[in-house]
């Protein structure tokens, strides 16, 4: 009995393993689905690490971030400081201002200003919530309840009848019931009696954790949800009871909210719960899933009109996107194996099952939602795990995949796959790297790298799998210049469209009429091309980097070029969608209309999309990339522009907003002086986990023509703009998301003039060039009246000399007459008199100082007439320094060189001047003055008269009177 058990067993599983390594496949057990599941995408706060205790999303759609370092904006990008210095715990907006609740107190901000104001009310005390009604806030702090009135600007003590002076939450329902959460319990405002009574809360039994933390009104309004020191429990006013929330225990709740489904958000100190339709999701730190959150002591929750839900923790924040517009979906979602799968290839077929392809098989997900991972592996190699490229469905509802070991039919009926590996007719090349296939009549075409291209009967891939050989190979040579084919797509005029790798050429097979062309698309566009689809009206498109090329059915060309980006635009998928394409790059997703061929950016996540693959019945397009897919719902085209549409830009002064006030369409702009410079914040106000604008900017002169080529694009994940080195004027600066055709937003700049072109450098120019004009006419006038000083010198010399050589004429005349009048007895006596007065001799110097005095003085006597005459003069001409003649003259004589020359000028003056031959004017040029003024005017002081008055007799009674005084 025994032997026949383990017979049977032993039978059974060899039956077993026959089945399994027919399948030539490692599949993983099918799991039920397993929803939707939130990602999270982290940030700190300004680069460091920093509490988040509250958001606030105000009127522009601005998201504020309060935490332990200060106040904080996202602009969708980056964090940015606005106030620093206190702990923020709750933000209520109103009149475009911000009132905080703080660590010291009520805190107002003007973001006109760009300034924080304190609202003290005698003392500091720390605020944890705010409520703002039409015309007061009130603020809940752990001293006590205060109302705040916005028009009087007045603080002052509001709660009588709470249960505990420390207040944690506030909320005013949608009967217009107050209710204030506090330390030891829960306490309901009565209008008539001006004051709160207590709310009885049962369930509540350890006093010390009976505080409110949270309160949230449910959707219906018809209960009110209370997060507490132990658990969540709910309220229905109506009937006075309470229940608890179960699947949380006892675990202090500290916030609240709504998703856009109307499910609940609980933040706990455990991380966040999801109460959805599917159960209870709980989401926390797990330090091996990057999309988690980093924190798990939840103190903030917040949902948006966009759908997005953000929580902040004590590491900062995190926020998810669950927008309907782009929708990720992770591999361990579908199968949480912790596995990786690259994906080459998204497709659906007739029965509605999605196959992703990628580098580690396929992964089918059902109709019903169930999904399974294919491992496709060679029955000799168990640990196989081959390439799936593509996925083709035929004619006769079978789906056919293209690997890199040759191609694999589906059995759906066994759910395994058969394969096939292929050879060409001569059977010299084997098929082992298929990157295409299609279907043309009851055959299929497969093109592979190194194994060309091949046709083969679909009969003869009936049955099982093993080594198949092709009906018709394309000749190497004749039709294509080598075998390394890298894409290939069928037309309905049965031709066949081929890409070689690395090649320039676009190859066209026509499988009826067995003729080929060759299209130089490197000599048409400039780029080798890489992509090729047929479009819904059998267009061919050809993708290359940066653009794409079109041939109708003509063969009639369009080129298409993508707009300047500035990032890498190689291409990266490409599939028909609707009358257009779909073309994923390194960098983008890029949509072109079939009609006008525009192409328009799409904003989905920057991830370098491997596959796209259009989805009519979830009206979406799928894209793949690594270890994930996005659906991406096809919004009309200006929904999408809109959502990249720039719809805020703030000035910063040194990394700090300085103020909110938008400057898109601002009449008055910024102003900085000449060499100044200006940051600014741009946003679109679009906040995604996975998208991340994209911006570009340029800076022209206004009423000057715009050039498109002077973009400039920012770098990605950065949402700044600094300016400097500009010049005077006036500019428009305009920002936009790259290749948004919609007009880029404005902001208007005016750059001061410099220093040296303002009204007061202007009247300084003035002064100073009338200052020039003015010394250069004193100048032209003393040079003319020098040169006039001068001219009448020269005449005045040259009169000198006419009377000299008139004296000397009449001085022979009458020494001839002289000779011939005197007697005979008188003409020695006669003769030796005039000897002696005309050739009188010096005494002869003796010693070397009376040598030197002689030649000094026989020096100026020569010169007196000469203008260069001066102390250098004299040293120079006599053999020693200016210093040594001075020293030499006062000690002997007792005066300096000039007093010298002046003695010798004036008493040479006072000589020609008692002869009664010469003017003033000769005389003053003949002892060495340039201007007779200046000539009497020394005269003047040296003898005490002018030289018109002067006589010898005069001179002597002027000497002696000196000499009495």
């Amino acid at each position: 009995m025994k032997e026949t058990e383990s017979r049977l067993l032993s039978l059974l599983t060899v039956l077993l393993l026959t089945v399994f390594l027919s399948a030539d496949i490692s599949a993983v057990v099918s799991l039920p689905p397993q929803g939707d599941n939130l990602e999270w995408h982290n940030l700190d706060v300004d680069g460091h690490r920093a509490a988040v205790f509250c958001f606030f999303k105000d009127s522009q759609g601005v998201v504020w971030a309060g935490t332990s370092q200060g106040l904080f904006l996202y602009d969708g990008v980056e964090t940015h400081r606005v106030v620093l210095g206190v702990q923020v715990f709750a933000i209520i907006e109103h009149n475009d201002e911000l009132f905080l609740g703080t660590n010291r107190g009520l805190v107002v901000y003007h973001q006109g200003e760009g300034k924080a104001e304190p609202l003290q009310s005698g003392k500091t005390v720390e605020i944890r919530c705010l409520l703002a009604t039409d015309d007061r806030l009130l603020a809940g702090s752990l001293d006590g309840l205060y109302s705040y009135d916005f028009r009087k600007r007045k603080l002052e003590e509001f709660g009588e009848g709470l249960p505990h002076r420390s207040v944690y939450s506030l909320l005013r329902d949608s009967r217009g019931i107050l209710y204030a959460g506090t330390y030891n319990g829960l306490a309901r405002y009565d209008v008539s009696t001006s004051r709160f009574h207590v709310v009885g809360t049962p369930l509540l039994s350890n006093n010390q954790r009976r505080f409110i933390n949270c309160m949230l009104e449910s959707p219906d309004r018809q209960t009110i949800y209370l997060g507490t020191g132990e658990g969540l429990y709910a309220y229905e006013p109506a009937r006075e009871q309470w229940t608890t929330v179960e699947g949380m225990g006892a675990m202090a709740v500290k916030s609240l909210a709504i998703d856009k489904d109307g499910y609940l958000l609980v933040g706990t100190y455990e991380g966040l719960y999801h109460l959805t339709q599917q159960g209870l999701k709980h989401y926390r730190r797990d330090t091996r899933d990057v999309s988690t959150p980093t924190g798990n002591q939840i103190w903030a929750v917040m949902t948006d009109s966009a759908d997005n839900i953000w929580i902040g923790h004590e590491r900062g924040l995190s926020f998810s996107s669950h927008s309907s517009v782009f929708k990720s979906v992770k591999i361990y979602s579908m199968i949480p194996t912790g596995e990786s799968n690259e994906f080459l290839s998204v497709f659906r077929d007739s029965r509605g099952n999605l196959w992703l392809g990628g580098t580690s098989g396929v992964i089918v997900q059902k109709a019903d939602g169930r999904s399974r991972w294919y491992h496709m592996g060679d029955t000799n190699d168990s640990n196989g795990d081959y390439c799936v490229r593509s996925v083709m469905e035929d004619s006769y509802g079978t789906v056919w995949l293209a690997t890199d070991c040759g191609i694999y039919r589906y059995d759906p009926v066994r759910d395994a796959f058969v394969h096939y590996l292929l050879s060409d007719v001569k059977g010299e090349r084997v098929s082992n790297w298929v990157y295409a296939i299609c279907q043309m009549g009851d055959d299929l075409w497969t093109a592979s790298y190194l194994g060309g291209i091949n046709r083969i009967a679909l009969s003869k891939l009936s049955g099982k799998d093993g080594g198949v050989t092709a009906d018709f190979s394309l000749e190497r040579g004749r039709f294509l210049t080598n075998d390394n084919i890298s894409n290939m797509v069928a037309d309905s005029r049965g031709r066949l469209w081929v890409l070689l790798y690395g090649d320039k050429h676009l190859y066209c097979y026509d499988t009826h009429q067995n003729e080929a062309q060759r299209y130089d698309i490197l000599e048409m566009v400039g780029e080798v091309p890489t992509h090729i689809c047929v479009d819904k009206r059998e267009r061919l498109w050809c993708a290359f980097k940066g653009g794409a090329l079109v041939y109708d059915q003509t063969n009639k060309r369009t080129v298409v070029r993508f707009p300047l980006s500035g990032s890498d635009e190689s291409v990266l998928a490409m599939t028909s969608v609707d009358d257009g394409v779909w073309v994923s790059t390194v960098s983008n997703l890029w949509s072109v209309d079939g009609k006008d061929f525009s192409p328009s950016m799409i904003p989905a996540p920057q991830k370098g999309l491997t596959a796209l693959c259009d989805d009519p019945p979830t009206g979406t397009v799928i894209a793949g990339w690594l270890d994930a897919i996005v659906k991406i719902s096809k919004v009309p085209t200006d929904t999408s522009q809109n959502m990249g549409q720039v719809r805020m830009v703030l000035e910063c002064v040194g990394g700090q907003v300085k103020n909110m006030v938008n400057l898109i369409g601002h009449p008055e702009g910024l102003s900085i002086p000449y060499g100044g410079s200006v940051s600014l914040l741009a946003s679109t106000l679009f906040y995604s986990s996975d998208i991340m604008p994209h911006l570009e900017y340029r800076v022209i002169k206004r009423y000057e023509p715009e050039e498109d080529d002077d973009w400039v694009v920012i770098p990605e994940g950065s949402s700044m703009i600094n300016l400097t080195g500009l010049g005077f004027g006036d500019y428009e600066i305009q920002i936009k998301v790259v290749s948004n055709p919609l007009p880029p937003a404005v902001i208007l700049l005016h750059v001061g003039k410099p220093f040296w072109l303002s009204w007061w450098a202007f009247v300084l120019y003035f002064l100073l060039i009338a200052v020039i004009t003015g010394a250069v006419i004193w100048y032209l006038r003393r040079r003319a009246i020098r040169r006039a000083q001068e001219r009448e010198r020269e005449e005045a010399l040259a009169s000198v000399e006419q009377k000299l050589a008139f004296l000397s004429d009449e001085k022979q005349d009458l020494e001839t007459r002289i000779e011939q009048l005197l007697k005979a007895g008188e003409e020695l006596t006669v003769h030796q008199r005039l000897q002696a007065i005309t050739s009188a001799k010096p005494i002869e110097p003796e010693s070397p100082i009376e040598k030197q005095l002689a030649a000094i003085a026989q020096i100026v006597d020569e010169n007196v007439s000469s203008l260069e005459l001066n102390g250098g003069f004299i040293g120079k001409q006599c053999g020693m320094s200016e210093k040594q003649l001075y020293r030499t003259l006062k000690k002997h004589l007792n005066v300096t060189p000039s007093e010298y020359i002046r003695n010798v000028r004036m008493q040479k003056a006072a000589m020609l001047l008692s002869q009664n031959y010469f003017t003033v004017s000769e005389v003053a040029y003949m002892v060495g003055f340039s201007a007779p003024s200046y000539f009497s005017k020394c005269f003047q002081d040296y003898f005490g008269m002018a030289p018109s008055n002067y006589s010898p007799t005069s001179t002597t009674i002027v000497i002696e009177e000196q000499k009495k005084d």
